[in-house]
Protein backbone atom coordinates (compact mmCIF):
# COMPACT_ATOMS: atom_id res chain seq x y z
CA UNK A 1 0.00 0.00 0.00
CA UNK A 2 1.34 3.40 -0.69
CA UNK A 3 0.23 4.90 2.04
CA UNK A 4 2.36 2.21 4.11
CA UNK A 5 5.27 2.92 2.09
CA UNK A 6 5.43 5.99 2.95
CA UNK A 7 4.86 5.64 6.23
CA UNK A 8 7.80 3.32 6.89
CA UNK A 9 9.49 5.53 4.46
CA UNK A 10 9.66 8.27 7.29
CA UNK A 11 11.29 9.39 10.46
CA UNK A 12 9.54 9.50 14.05
CA UNK A 13 9.13 12.28 15.52
CA UNK A 14 6.83 14.01 18.49
CA UNK A 15 8.32 17.45 17.95
CA UNK A 16 5.42 18.94 15.54
CA UNK A 17 2.20 17.49 17.90
CA UNK A 18 0.94 20.62 18.81
CA UNK A 19 0.95 21.69 15.16
CA UNK A 20 -0.30 18.56 13.77
CA UNK A 21 -3.20 19.27 11.18
CA UNK A 22 -3.13 15.86 9.93
CA UNK A 23 -2.40 12.15 11.19
CA UNK A 24 -3.83 8.58 10.35
CA UNK A 25 -3.49 5.14 12.29
CA UNK A 26 -3.00 2.18 10.23
CA UNK A 27 -4.05 -0.64 12.22
CA UNK A 28 -3.04 -4.40 10.34
CA UNK A 29 -5.00 -6.28 13.20
CA UNK A 30 -7.93 -4.75 12.68
CA UNK A 31 -8.11 -3.56 9.06
CA UNK A 32 -9.07 0.03 10.14
CA UNK A 33 -7.43 2.93 8.55
CA UNK A 34 -8.36 6.42 11.35
CA UNK A 35 -7.54 9.60 10.08
CA UNK A 36 -7.81 13.48 10.17
CA UNK A 37 -6.60 16.14 7.66
CA UNK A 38 -7.60 19.39 6.46
CA UNK A 39 -9.47 19.90 3.46
CA UNK A 40 -10.12 23.47 3.63
CA UNK A 41 -13.25 23.44 5.59
CA UNK A 42 -15.13 21.94 2.69
CA UNK A 43 -17.99 19.37 3.06
CA UNK A 44 -18.27 18.59 -0.25
CA UNK A 45 -14.11 17.55 -0.74
CA UNK A 46 -13.96 15.69 2.38
CA UNK A 47 -17.04 13.41 1.88
CA UNK A 48 -15.02 12.84 -2.14
CA UNK A 49 -12.01 11.91 -0.17
CA UNK A 50 -13.97 9.32 2.41
CA UNK A 51 -15.80 7.87 -0.76
CA UNK A 52 -12.84 7.31 -2.58
CA UNK A 53 -10.81 6.11 0.41
CA UNK A 54 -13.41 3.10 1.39
CA UNK A 55 -12.92 2.05 -2.94
CA UNK A 56 -8.84 2.38 -2.64
CA UNK A 57 -9.12 0.14 1.28
CA UNK A 58 -11.77 -2.21 0.31
CA UNK A 59 -12.39 -5.04 3.17
CA UNK A 60 -10.89 -2.24 5.92
CA UNK A 61 -12.77 0.20 8.16
CA UNK A 62 -11.97 3.92 7.17
CA UNK A 63 -13.16 6.25 9.78
CA UNK A 64 -12.98 9.84 10.51
CA UNK A 65 -10.83 10.62 13.83
CA UNK A 66 -13.15 13.14 15.05
CA UNK A 67 -11.11 13.90 18.17
CA UNK A 68 -7.80 13.96 16.14
CA UNK A 69 -4.39 13.52 17.33
CA UNK A 70 -5.58 12.39 20.69
CA UNK A 71 -7.86 9.55 19.30
CA UNK A 72 -5.48 7.96 17.52
CA UNK A 73 -3.26 7.90 20.23
CA UNK A 74 -5.62 6.25 22.26
CA UNK A 75 -6.81 3.56 19.43
CA UNK A 76 -2.94 3.07 19.30
CA UNK A 77 -2.43 2.71 23.34
CA UNK A 78 -2.04 5.33 24.70
CA UNK A 79 -3.56 7.28 27.77
CA UNK A 80 -5.46 10.44 26.89
CA UNK A 81 -3.76 13.43 28.70
CA UNK A 82 -5.91 15.87 29.80
CA UNK A 83 -6.45 19.09 28.02
CA UNK A 84 -6.19 22.41 30.19
CA UNK A 85 -8.60 24.32 30.30
CA UNK A 86 -8.76 28.01 29.08
CA UNK A 87 -11.07 30.79 28.50
CA UNK A 88 -12.52 30.18 24.69
CA UNK A 89 -11.25 33.22 22.83
CA UNK A 90 -14.23 32.83 20.59
CA UNK A 91 -14.21 34.96 17.16
CA UNK A 92 -17.89 35.63 15.96
CA UNK A 93 -18.85 37.14 12.26
CA UNK A 94 -14.98 37.56 11.10
CA UNK A 95 -14.53 36.74 7.34
CA UNK A 96 -12.74 33.70 8.06
CA UNK A 97 -14.97 32.45 10.24
CA UNK A 98 -16.88 28.77 8.97
CA UNK A 99 -18.76 27.00 11.54
CA UNK A 100 -22.39 27.96 12.05
CA UNK A 101 -24.42 28.71 15.24
CA UNK A 102 -27.95 28.14 15.65
CA UNK A 103 -30.43 28.78 18.35
CA UNK A 104 -34.25 27.62 18.15
CA UNK A 105 -36.75 29.68 21.37
CA UNK A 106 -40.05 29.47 21.01
CA UNK A 107 -40.54 29.70 17.26
CA UNK A 108 -37.31 32.30 16.76
CA UNK A 109 -34.43 31.14 14.67
CA UNK A 110 -31.25 32.95 15.09
CA UNK A 111 -27.88 32.07 13.62
CA UNK A 112 -24.02 33.38 13.87
CA UNK A 113 -20.79 32.20 12.35
CA UNK A 114 -17.52 31.41 13.95
CA UNK A 115 -14.25 30.40 13.92
CA UNK A 116 -14.93 27.42 16.22
CA UNK A 117 -17.47 24.54 17.11
CA UNK A 118 -15.75 23.43 19.81
CA UNK A 119 -15.26 26.68 21.06
CA UNK A 120 -18.57 27.14 21.76
CA UNK A 121 -19.11 24.14 23.71
CA UNK A 122 -15.95 25.06 25.95
CA UNK A 123 -17.37 28.32 26.71
CA UNK A 124 -20.36 27.24 28.49
CA UNK A 125 -23.82 29.13 28.54
CA UNK A 126 -23.30 31.36 30.93
CA UNK A 127 -20.04 32.85 28.39
CA UNK A 128 -22.85 32.60 25.72
CA UNK A 129 -25.26 34.77 27.65
CA UNK A 130 -23.11 37.29 28.40
CA UNK A 131 -21.45 37.81 25.08
CA UNK A 132 -24.74 36.82 22.48
CA UNK A 133 -26.13 40.14 22.54
CA UNK A 134 -23.26 41.82 20.72
CA UNK A 135 -22.92 38.99 18.22
CA UNK A 136 -23.98 39.68 14.63
CA UNK A 137 -26.26 37.69 13.34
CA UNK A 138 -27.01 36.52 9.73
CA UNK A 139 -30.11 35.22 7.58
CA UNK A 140 -28.05 33.37 4.89
CA UNK A 141 -25.45 30.57 4.89
CA UNK A 142 -22.47 30.89 2.64
CA UNK A 143 -21.87 28.58 0.24
CA UNK A 144 -19.10 26.52 2.21
CA UNK A 145 -19.83 25.47 6.36
CA UNK A 146 -17.24 23.48 7.64
CA UNK A 147 -19.13 22.64 11.21
CA UNK A 148 -22.23 23.41 13.25
CA UNK A 149 -23.77 24.02 16.40
CA UNK A 150 -27.40 24.22 17.10
CA UNK A 151 -28.42 24.62 20.49
CA UNK A 152 -32.81 23.77 21.05
CA UNK A 153 -33.21 26.36 24.20
CA UNK A 154 -37.05 25.39 24.96
CA UNK A 155 -36.07 21.54 25.38
CA UNK A 156 -32.56 21.76 26.58
CA UNK A 157 -31.18 19.67 23.69
CA UNK A 158 -28.04 20.51 21.73
CA UNK A 159 -25.72 19.06 19.12
CA UNK A 160 -22.29 19.26 17.47
CA UNK A 161 -21.06 17.92 13.80
CA UNK A 162 -17.43 18.99 11.99
CA UNK A 163 -15.82 17.91 8.91
CA UNK A 164 -12.95 18.96 11.20
CA UNK A 165 -12.22 17.68 14.84
CA UNK A 166 -13.91 18.22 18.07
CA UNK A 167 -10.54 18.10 19.61
CA UNK A 168 -12.49 16.02 22.81
CA UNK A 169 -15.08 19.00 23.62
CA UNK A 170 -18.04 16.68 23.84
CA UNK A 171 -15.66 14.68 26.53
CA UNK A 172 -16.67 16.55 29.54
CA UNK A 173 -19.89 18.48 27.92
CA UNK A 174 -22.07 17.23 31.15
CA UNK A 175 -20.17 19.29 33.45
CA UNK A 176 -20.01 22.09 31.54
CA UNK A 177 -23.57 22.26 30.31
CA UNK A 178 -25.53 20.81 33.23
CA UNK A 179 -28.83 19.97 32.69
CA UNK A 180 -28.73 19.97 28.65
CA UNK A 181 -28.67 17.09 26.62
CA UNK A 182 -25.71 17.04 24.01
CA UNK A 183 -25.55 14.76 20.44
CA UNK A 184 -22.82 13.72 18.57
CA UNK A 185 -23.86 14.05 14.93
CA UNK A 186 -20.37 13.70 13.66
CA UNK A 187 -20.65 15.22 10.14
CA UNK A 188 -24.29 15.10 9.61
CA UNK A 189 -24.65 18.33 8.73
CA UNK A 190 -28.49 17.38 7.66
CA UNK A 191 -29.15 17.39 11.60
CA UNK A 192 -28.76 20.96 12.01
CA UNK A 193 -30.66 21.71 8.40
CA UNK A 194 -33.44 19.78 9.63
CA UNK A 195 -33.78 21.68 13.08
CA UNK A 196 -33.93 25.32 11.37
CA UNK A 197 -35.03 24.25 8.00
CA UNK A 198 -37.68 27.48 6.70
CA UNK A 199 -35.70 29.72 8.75
CA UNK A 200 -32.16 28.58 7.39
CA UNK A 201 -30.99 26.94 4.34
CA UNK A 202 -27.59 24.65 5.42
CA UNK A 203 -25.17 23.88 2.52
CA UNK A 204 -25.31 19.90 2.08
CA UNK A 205 -22.19 18.39 0.48
CA UNK A 206 -22.05 17.92 -3.57
CA UNK A 207 -20.32 14.36 -3.46
CA UNK A 208 -20.30 14.49 -7.58
CA UNK A 209 -18.54 17.90 -7.21
CA UNK A 210 -16.18 17.30 -4.91
CA UNK A 211 -15.11 14.16 -6.85
CA UNK A 212 -14.30 15.99 -10.08
CA UNK A 213 -12.39 18.01 -7.88
CA UNK A 214 -10.83 15.48 -6.00
CA UNK A 215 -9.68 13.93 -9.49
CA UNK A 216 -8.33 17.04 -10.74
CA UNK A 217 -5.97 17.71 -8.06
CA UNK A 218 -4.66 14.50 -7.90
CA UNK A 219 -3.66 14.54 -10.86
CA UNK A 220 -2.06 17.91 -10.31
CA UNK A 221 -0.19 16.56 -7.54
CA UNK A 222 1.31 13.83 -9.52
CA UNK A 223 3.24 16.46 -11.73
CA UNK A 224 5.75 17.18 -9.08
CA UNK A 225 7.39 20.76 -9.26
CA UNK A 226 11.13 21.35 -9.93
CA UNK A 227 11.85 22.30 -6.43
CA UNK A 228 10.29 18.48 -4.95
CA UNK A 229 12.18 16.88 -7.96
CA UNK A 230 15.55 18.94 -6.57
CA UNK A 231 14.83 18.05 -3.19
CA UNK A 232 13.89 14.71 -3.89
CA UNK A 233 16.82 14.00 -5.90
CA UNK A 234 19.24 15.50 -2.83
CA UNK A 235 17.53 12.86 -0.64
CA UNK A 236 18.13 10.09 -2.79
CA UNK A 237 21.99 11.37 -3.69
CA UNK A 238 22.45 12.01 0.27
CA UNK A 239 20.49 7.99 0.89
CA UNK A 240 23.43 6.38 -1.13
CA UNK A 241 26.38 8.21 0.79
CA UNK A 242 24.49 7.37 3.71
CA UNK A 243 24.83 3.98 3.04
CA UNK A 244 27.93 3.81 1.43
CA UNK A 245 29.55 5.43 4.88
CA UNK A 246 27.74 3.14 6.82
CA UNK A 247 28.33 -0.11 4.79
CA UNK A 248 32.50 0.84 5.55
CA UNK A 249 32.19 0.89 9.60
CA UNK A 250 31.85 4.68 9.95
CA UNK A 251 28.87 6.00 12.07
CA UNK A 252 26.51 8.83 10.10
CA UNK A 253 24.38 11.66 11.23
CA UNK A 254 22.25 13.58 8.71
CA UNK A 255 20.64 16.52 9.82
CA UNK A 256 16.71 16.62 8.39
CA UNK A 257 14.75 19.21 8.77
CA UNK A 258 10.92 19.41 7.58
CA UNK A 259 11.66 19.65 4.09
CA UNK A 260 13.57 16.56 4.21
CA UNK A 261 11.30 14.29 6.61
CA UNK A 262 8.15 15.32 4.34
CA UNK A 263 9.36 13.05 1.50
CA UNK A 264 7.32 13.25 -1.71
CA UNK A 265 5.24 9.73 -2.52
CA UNK A 266 5.74 8.40 -6.00
CA UNK A 267 3.26 6.38 -7.02
CA UNK A 268 3.47 3.57 -9.56
CA UNK A 269 1.41 3.30 -13.17
CA UNK A 270 -0.67 0.89 -10.99
CA UNK A 271 -1.74 2.67 -8.01
CA UNK A 272 -2.36 5.78 -10.07
CA UNK A 273 -5.01 3.56 -12.33
CA UNK A 274 -6.30 2.37 -9.45
CA UNK A 275 -7.37 5.93 -7.37
CA UNK A 276 -8.59 7.06 -10.91
CA UNK A 277 -10.74 3.97 -11.44
CA UNK A 278 -11.97 4.37 -7.76
CA UNK A 279 -12.93 7.81 -8.25
CA UNK A 280 -14.94 6.76 -11.36
CA UNK A 281 -16.95 4.19 -9.94
CA UNK A 282 -17.89 6.33 -7.01
CA UNK A 283 -18.76 9.22 -9.66
CA UNK A 284 -20.84 6.78 -11.25
CA UNK A 285 -22.62 5.87 -7.92
CA UNK A 286 -23.07 9.16 -6.53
Amino acid sequence: MPLCRMALSGSSTRSWEYECEGACLIDHDERRLLFFCPCDGDQTYRLAALTTLARTWPGWRVEWAYDGLQQIRMAAGHVPEAAARSRPTLKVGEKWCDELVTMTHQGRTWAYLVDSAPEVIGAGPGFLDEDRSAWPTITSCPEKVAAGVHLDLDDRTAGIWTTRTLRGALLDVGERWPGRRWSDWEDRSAEQARRVAGALTVPEPDLAGGLRALAAEFDQHQDVDSATRSASLLLGITGLLTAGARSSGLQVRVHTDNTFTHRPMDLTSDEKALVHAAITSAMTSA
